[in-house]
């Protein structure tokens, strides 16, 4: 007995002469305040958003051709548009407008005539293929955002990781451990690693 009481008093001993050795940091704090992880999040958002609008612009401008839709997407997707392009977004969309106008009051006449058979065809049909259009183009977004969510989610956590391992080496900690997995520690090192973190670029 004298003997099991010597080996814990012994472990003890080296646990505590080694307490500087171990450290703790509350990850969930960590992603919850730091500004770098907001900042990933805020982007992500932001791309949402931008899609959102595309999207809901695609469909109120719906009667377009082929082309004019992929240029008026391609214009909306991208970023910092110049003056003449600008100037082409409103073009597209003034024309699509107009015709759906026309489609409109089309659709009211009760006996038209051949040739506006012929233009109710054609802006139906643009309407039809615009709207499998629109469909498809969703889908394509929503995989590119689920894609972009999972490398920001990889960036987080590497960066994360890496913010910790710096900051413990500095400290001159072995280990560092969740908080989830301990109930006390003196060298809990969130806040340096929130700090840490938020200097990142």
């Amino acid at each position: 007995m004298k003997t099991l009481f010597g080996w814990l008093l012994m472990i003890g001993c080296v646990l505590t002469a080694h307490a500087q050795a171990f450290g703790v940091v509350d990850y969930e704090r960590v992603i919850n305040e730091s500004t770098f992880v907001k900042t990933s999040l805020e982007r992500l958002q932001a791309l949402e958003t931008r899609y959102r609008g595309v999207l809901q612009t695609l469909q109120e401008n719906i009667v377009l051709t082929n082309e004019e839709r992929q240029e008026l997407a391609n214009l909306l997707l991208a970023e910092n548009l110049n003056d003449e392009q600008r100037k082409r977004v409103d073009q597209l969309t003034q024309a699509a407008r107009q015709r759906a106008g026309e489609l409109q009051q089309l659709r009211q006449k009760p006996q038209p005539s051949e040739t506006e058979k012929a233009a109710l065809e054609r802006f139906t049909q643009m309407e039809a293929v615009g709207r499998e259009a629109i469909q498809s183009l969703a889908q394509q977004l929503s995989q590119q955002l689920e894609q972009q969510l999972q490398q920001s989610r990889e960036q987080v956590r590497q960066a994360v990781r890496e913010t910790i391992a710096q900051v413990a080496k500095e400290k001159r900690l072995s280990l560092v451990f969740s908080t989830e997995a301990v109930l006390y520690a003196e060298n809990d090192i969130t806040n340096d690693v929130i700090k840490r973190l938020n200097e990142r670029k």
